[in-house]
C-alpha cells in the first residue's frame, strides 16, 4: 500500500493561522455561542482553506444546542404532484434562512392520503417545534384541519381561500398577475388564439392563472373560448398528451401559456406534430425554472422568485417573534423574461 505523506491539519495549525488559541478554534468549530461571530467566521474560513477535517470522535458539543436553537416545522403539500424544482429552491432558501437565524428546520411532506393526514396531525401535536409553516397545496378540509391545530401557522406559496376560517397569514406570488403578464406578452406578439394549459382545476395555482388569463383576454377585447382552457396533472407527460390531443382534434391556437415544467411536454408534442416554436406556435412558461434556459428554443417565462419568497417567509417568522404582528396576506410580483420561444 502507498503511504499517505500528507500531513493532517490540526486545531493548532488553524489557531496559528488565525492568531487565536486552540481552545477558541475548538469552540468556534463546535458553534459555541461563547465565540464572537467574526472570530467564528475567521476560524471557519481558515479551516476551509487549510483543508481541516474533524476526527470522527471529536467529543460532544460544548453546549446542549437544543437549549439554544428553536425549531420550525415545515409541512409540504404534494397532493397530485412531485417535489418539483421550484419547491426545491423554496425549501432550500427557507432552511438556509432558518439556519442563519440560529434555528433548526423539520421537514414533513403530505401526499394526500387520509392515513398520512392522521399521522401528520399526530406528529404536529407531539412536535417540539415552536412554529409551523405550511407550504403548497392541500385540500381545503385538510388545510383547515392543520390551521385548527396550528392557528398561528404561516402559509407559504398558497393564497388560501374564502372557505378557510381563522385569521391566518399567507405569503406567495400574484399568480393571476403572472398569467396576465404572460398572456399580454403573447398578444403583443400578434398571437390571438392563446391556449391556457394549467394543472388540475382544484389547485389554487390553476384557479389563479385562469383568472389572470381571462382578465388579459377581456382587457384586449378578445372573447373567451373555453375550448382553449385545458387542464392536466402538472407533469411533462400530462402536458404532452393534452397538447397532442388538442392538435389532433383540430383546435386552432397560435400560442400557449403554461408552466415551465409542463412546457417541456408542450415542446415534445409540438415537435411530434411538426409545429415549430415560435413560428407556428409561441410558448410562454411560468415559474422561471433553470430548465427554461436549456431547452430549445429557450423558453420565455414569467419568473417567480422562490428564493426571495423563502427568505421573506423566514423574515416574517422572525418579525413575529420580536413583536405582535397582525395576520397578513402578501403577494410577490412576478417578472417577465423574454426569450426565443415567443
Amino acid at each position: 500500500m502507498k503511504r499517505n505523506d500528507k500531513k493532517k491539519v490540526s486545531l493548532t495549525d488553524i489557531a496559528r493561522s488565525c492568531g487565536v488559541s486552540t481552545m477558541t478554534v475548538s469552540r468556534a468549530l463546535r458553534n459555541s455561542p461563547s465565540v464572537r461571530a467574526a472570530t467564528r467566521e475567521g476560524v471557519i474560513a481558515a479551516a476551509e482553506k487549510l483543508g481541516y477535517h474533524a476526527p470522527l470522535k471529536s467529543g460532544r458539543p460544548s453546549v446542549d444546542l437544543s437549549k439554544h436553537r428553536s425549531s420550525v416545522e415545515v409541512v409540504v403539500g404534494l397532493v397530485g404532484m412531485k417535489l418539483s424544482s421550484f419547491y426545491s429552491e423554496l425549501l432550500t432558501a427557507m432552511e438556509q434562512g432558518l439556519n442563519d437565524d440560529g434555528r433548526d428546520c423539520i421537514f414533513r411532506t403530505f401526499s394526500g392520503k387520509y392515513a398520512d393526514y392522521l399521522a401528520l396531525r399526530d406528529a404536529l401535536k407531539k412536535s417540539p417545534a415552536e412554529e409551523t409553516v405550511i407550504v403548497g397545496y392541500f385540500g381545503v378540509d385538510v388545510l383547515q384541519g392543520l390551521l385548527d391545530l396550528k392557528p398561528d401557522a404561516l402559509i407559504v406559496d398558497n393564497p388560501g381561500c374564502a372557505a378557510l376560517r381563522g385569521n391566518y397569514s399567507a405569503i406567495g406570488f400574484d399568480n393571476a398577475e403572472a398569467a396576465r403578464m404572460g398572456v399580454r406578452h403573447l398578444l403583443e406578439r400578434t398571437r390571438t388564439d392563446v391556449l391556457l394549459l394549467s394543472g388540475f382545476k382544484e389547485h389554487y395555482f390553476s384557479r389563479d392563472i385562469e383568472q389572470g388569463y381571462r382578465d388579459a383576454l377581456t382587457s384586449a377585447g378578445i372573447g373567451i373560448d373555453n375550448n382553449l382552457v385545458r387542464h392536466c396533472d402538472f407533469t411533462v407527460d400530462g402536458a404532452s398528451s393534452e397538447i397532442r390531443d388538442a392538435v389532433e382534434s383540430g383546435l386552432a391556437f397560435d400560442a400557449i401559456f403554461t408552466t415551465d415544467e409542463m412546457a417541456c411536454g408542450v415542446y415534445r408534442a409540438l415537435r411530434e406534430k411538426n409545429r415549430k416554436i415560435p413560428d407556428d406556435i409561441a410558448v410562454c412558461g411560468c415559474d422561471g425554472l433553470p430548465i427554461g434556459e436549456h431547452i430549445y428554443p429557450k423558453l420565455t417565462t414569467i419568473r417567480l422568485n422562490y428564493t426571495k419568497l423563502g427568505r421573506m417567509a423566514i423574515e416574517l417568522l422572525a418579525g413575529r417573534r420580536s413583536g405582535d404582528i397582525p395576520p397578513s396576506r402578501t403577494k410577490l410580483l412576478p417578472e417577465l423574461l423574454i426569450r426565443e420561444s415567443s
